[in-house]
Formats: structure tokens, sequence, C-alpha cells
């Protein structure tokens, strides 16, 4: 192998040759979370990969020899790890995906999901060559429940919003390189949320319940309105023409309140722009009022209670 090093935070990695399954395994592992990597092809084995990690995305293209990857209910038991989602577009070869009691083949075109929290398997019978991203299930606004439903399908290989993603992994994991750090997190996020319109466009073919319709409008104007500060429940429930009480039980059934997932919406929000560098100049106060936290006391105390450190604490430890 040309080199064993990982990408550090924010860089990418020039193109790594491989020639050991040893090897393979080990940077695989440092590239997205323990796995298991197994092949017929162990005596010659062969493969290139190339990685990029922009802080909380990781953007890894691989070409490789027949192989097999598995994510064990034992890895998964040792991983400390953050929950995180993994998105497949298959460039190359034929791929098998199998999750939650599905399983998918996947062709050159093809796009699929896939959670780490829950045993996967990966099987590549020929020669190919696949782009993968990984990235925090908080970046997606969408539940486990939800996203669930899709693990290991084939994800809009023939409509507009699956071209689109398929050309956006594609983009970013061949010009990375061009780029600075902050800006290819920037494209990064950007790549993400069009996973999660993705997502949510598939799910909305599938759904079949007025309230679960009802529950992801909501969660969208939500989203919308998270910098205005009369955002609440009664404002919520006005625009979607509903009472307040039937909005409050909704989400009961999600398992949080009304306000409980706006304020940790916001906090999401201000944690991302706390960890973006093209808003360094900006305060902690000024970050916390962009997303209608007025009381710079009360935000502190409240984004320690949520992620165990201070505003400035989080992000002196990420710049």
């Amino acid at each position: 192998m040309s080199s064993t090093s990982a990408p550090s935070l924010g860089t990418v990695s020039q193109l790594q040759r491989i020639e050991s399954l040893s090897d393979f395994r080990d940077i695989v592992d440092r590239s997205f979370v323990p796995l298991k990597v197994s092949s017929q092809r162990a005596h010659d084995f062969g493969a290139a990969v190339r990685a990029a990690s922009l802080r909380d995305f990781n953007l890894v293209e691989i070409a490789s020899v027949p192989h097999v990857v598995e994510r064990t209910r034992n890895l998964i038991g040792e991983c400390s790890n953050e929950p995180a989602y993994k998105v497949s577009l298959m460039l190359e070869g034929t791929g098998y995906i199998c999750q939650d009691g599905r399983d998918v083949v996947l062709r050159p075109g093809d796009v699929a999901v896939y959670d780490t929290t829950r045993p996967y398997t990966l099987v590549f019978d020929d020669r190919m060559r696949t782009i993968v991203a990984m990235f925090p299930k908080r970046l997606v606004d969408l539940s486990d429940e939800r996203v669930a439903r899709l693990t290991a399908t084939s994800l809009g290989r023939d409509d507009s919003l699956g071209e689109m993603v398929s050309s956006v992994l594609e983009q970013l994991a061949g010009r990375l390189h061009l780029v600075n750090a902050a800006t290819g997190w920037r494209l990064a996020r950007n790549a993400v949320d069009l996973v999660t319109i993705l997502l949510r466009d598939q799910i909305g073919e599938e759904r079949a319940v007025p309230a679960e319709q009802l529950l992801d409008a909501v969660y969208a104007h939500i989203e919308e309105s998270l910098a205005d500060p009369a955002l609440s429940p009664t404002t919520i429930a006005e625009a979607h023409y509903i009472s307040v009480r039937y909005l409050h039980a909704l989400f009961q059934h999600v398992g949080i309140s009304v306000s409980a997932y706006i304020r940790t919406r916001r906090l999401e929000r201000c944690r991302t722009d706390l960890a973006d560098p093209a808003l360094a100049g900006a305060t902690v106060t000024a970050i916390a009022s962009r997303w209608s936290f007025a009381d710079a006391p009360h935000f502190s105390r409240t984004f320690k209670a949520a992620y165990g450190e201070t505003p400035s604490e989080f992000r002196a430890r990420v710049a």
C-alpha cells in the first residue's frame, strides 16, 4: 500500500493503492466504523481508495476486487462512534446490500442508504467501484423509523432527485481536492441536505397514514421557521389548520414534545454554525440570536445540558 495514514479532519487523501486485505480492512475501519472484511481473493487482493474527511462528513471512493463487508452486532456493541447513515453510489460492477430483513442489488447509478447502528452486509461478487458517504444521523431531520423504511432499497435511480444525488456525490469525490476544507465542508453539508430531500421524497411515495403526512409537513414548517422567535405550538397549529391539542398528540406519538423538538433543532443549527469555519467571526451570542435564543446565559446552559460542554468550549474543540 502506498500509504496507510487515515485522512485527518478537513483533508482529502491522495489515491492509495492497496495490495493486502489487512491494509484494506484497516483503512475502511478508520474511514467509517469497525467492519469485518473478507475476500476469496485475499492471496492477491487489490484495491484503490481515495478518502475525504470533512469534520462530520466522510466520503470514500473505492475500487476493488470482489469482497464482503459485514457490520455485526458484536462490532456495533463495541463501537463508540456517533450514530450515522451511509449512502452508497454504485459506479461500476454489481453490489448487494442486506439490512433490516431486506436486500437489494445495486447496479451502476443506484443509490442506497444504510444505518451503522444496525447490522448490515455488503457483497461484491465482481470487480467494483463505488462512492460511500457517511454522516451523523443528527444531520438528517427524519426519524430513525422513517429512514428504516428505505434501508437496503434502491433510491430513485430513475428519477431526477436520485440522479441529482448521484451527480453530486460523484462530483464531490472527484473534485474535493480542488477546494479548501471550509468550502468542501459546506459542499458536503449541501450533499447531506440533498440526500435528506431524496429520503423525504421516497418516504412520501410510501405514506398511507394522513397523520404521517401532516407530521412531515409540520417538520418542514418548523425547519423553515427556526429563526423566527414567534415560532410556537400555537403558530404551528394555526399554519396547518389543526388544534394545539392535536399537534401535541402527533408529537406524543413520536416521543418528544413540540417545544422540545423546536429547541433541539435550534440547538443543532447553532452547533452547526459554531463549527462552520465561514462563521468564525460571528460571536456565540450572535449565532444564538440567529436561531432565536435571545438570552445568552440561558442558551449556554441549554447547550451544555444537551451536549456536555458550553458553546465556547465546543467551538474551541472543533476549531
